[in-house]
């Protein structure tokens, strides 16, 4: 998710080390672009900036090698918010997440309207100039400095370190067999993806250039999903940072130089963005190796019928064809932005220092008196007979109902019927991250696991006198990402935590 991070990180390392002459050299080769973006980063006073980082799909002087894709799309979107405290918060939007595009008139004069669609579609119709407008719109944060990267830089600067180190779980999950988008039959593990091109493992293997970027980039295959592959690029970044800062790639010449002058020649900045600014970002990377940087994902889940899919995959219907994308809360994104100066419109939650939006207090049910069915709604096989057995374990009737109508869900919700709501309570208590819904068409309480599922843990029970309320606000006619409000409500922090890359690789499927 991360990984370009790392390269900017040692880019301005070097000209630490290079004094004027390192700085005039970087600086002369990056890539510019005039977006009108402020140029003193002071979005909320000094010291504080938010830097837009993307990592494009572009294929552009590829030779059709990741395939003959025309224009980008953002493959990786992270907004990193520099705090005036010295905290920084990074914030990555999944690309599929289903938003409002802003209006925006193209390169030949024709204007469109706002419209939906999905996020990654905003560099592919309007450039990044749309892409920063999309962000500012969706969180009412100005966006100060932009900078990004495509495949091929990231291939061309892994290379140039002599690519890393990563490693690989053997995986009990059974292979992924679907058709890809020319309807051919494909089979994918987690070691073996014909789609990213990956192919290694399981165990500790090298990756250069072109493996690297298979490695961050496979989707299928994976137990988890989306899950799994931003677990992979959180443990590439920690690789990289271990082989540039144990090795000799800052102290000897000609390493440093080819560095340099690779990193250089990948990286597009907006007019601008200086190479102090990348000095100040890069002071707060270093911050990976000790987990000084929180990282958060915007919480989003697959829709169901009710909220609009055409089918039991969680597809819409957009341009005229079916399309997968994610619905995301507008209250879950509040509790993320609201803490760094923020805002969404038409959310009703005010924030809580990043954590999201929580459940309100009052678990008064205890286990013993709770009767829920699991249902497995991610790709993870055995998930719903392992988490009933954990339930089980708490004191729980808990039985195992199988698979969920849609396998795409990202996160777990508990669904209730009448008169549940404390049961319901205590259930969503013993699994983090899960949200609840109150549902007139469900009888008792069922439990839809979403594919970043971690734990079972032991409710606690509050006083009997405690009161209990439901924190899932009713959505907004007709509004597609409010409504997803009564399908699944995660909170941020379950898909945010402190990135602390270790000091030698660790496995991840």
């Amino acid at each position: 998710m991360l990984a370009f991070l790392s390269f900017i990180s040692c880019c301005v390392l070097l000209v630490t080390v290079g004094g004027w002459a390192a700085y005039s050299f970087i600086n002369g080769k990056v890539n510019r672009i005039d977006l009108g973006l402020g140029s003193d980063g002071s979005s909320s006073g000094v010291g504080v900036a938010n830097y837009l980082l993307v990592g494009t799909d572009s294929r552009a002087g590829t030779g059709g090698e990741y395939g003959d894709v025309a224009g980008q799309r953002s493959d990786t979107t992270i907004l990193a918010h520099l705090g005036k405290d010295g905290a920084t918060t990074m914030i990555s939007f999944p690309r599929d997440m289903y938003v409002t595009i802003p209006e925006y008139t193209d390169t030949a004069g024709k204007h469109h309207a706002a419209a939906k669609d999905k996020f990654n579609a905003a560099i592919s119709s309007g450039g990044p100039s749309l892409l920063v407008k999309t962000i500012e719109s969706l969180t009412n944060m100005q966006v100060d400095h932009y900078i990004s990267m495509d495949l091929q830089g990231f291939k061309q600067i892994t290379d140039a370190i002599g690519g890393v180190e990563v490693c690989i779980k053997p995986s009990n999950a059974p292979p992924q067999h679907f058709q890809d988008d020319n309807g051919r039959y494909r089979v994918s593990t987690n070691t073996n993806d014909p789609m990213s091109g990956f192919h290694g493992g399981p165990g500790t293997i090298q990756v250069n250039g072109d493996q690297a970027l298979a490695f961050v980039r496979q989707r299928h295959g994976l137990p988890a999903g989306d899950t799994d592959r931003i677990s992979r690029q959180q443990q590439f970044i920690g690789a990289m940072f271990h082989k540039i800062m144990n090795g000799d790639t800052l102290t000897n010449p000609i390493k440093a130089e080819r560095l340099v002058s690779t990193a250089a020649g990948t990286l597009t900045l907006d007019e601008h963005t200086s190479i102090a600014d990348l000095r100040s970002l890069a002071t707060r990377i270093k911050g990976l190796t000790s987990g000084g940087i929180r990282m958060q994902t915007v919480p989003t889940h697959a829709p169901t019928r009710a909220e609009g899919a055409i089918d039991d995959k969680g597809d819409i219907r957009l341009h005229g064809n079916g399309a997968s994308v994610q619905f995301y809360r507008r209250d879950d994104l509040m509790g993320i932005v609201s803490p760094l100066g923020g805002r969404v419109e038409g959310a009703t939650a005010s924030g809580d220092a990043g954590a999201g939006p929580s459940l309100a207090p009052g678990v008064t049910a205890a286990p013993a008196q709770v009767r829920v069915a699991v249902y497995n709604g991610s790709s993870r096989s055995g998930l719903a007979s392992k988490v009933t057995t954990a339930l089980t374990g708490k004191g729980f009737h808990a039985r195992n109902a199988g698979n969920a109508s849609v396998l795409t869900h990202e996160t777990s919700r508990v669904a209730y019927g009448p008169g549940q709501d404390a049961e319901a309570r205590t259930v969503a208590a013993a699994v983090p991250g899960s949200s609840v819904l109150a549902d007139s068409s469900v009888t008792g309480v069922q439990l839809i696991l979403g594919s970043n599922f971690t734990e079972v843990v032991t409710p606690a029970v509050a006083p009997s006198g405690a009161r209990a309320s439901t924190a899932t606000p009713a959505p907004a006619a007709g509004d597609a990402t409010a409504g997803a409000a009564q399908a699944t409500a995660a909170t941020a922090a379950t898909q945010s935590a402190p990135a602390a890359p270790p000091e030698a690789p660790t496995c991840t499927y």
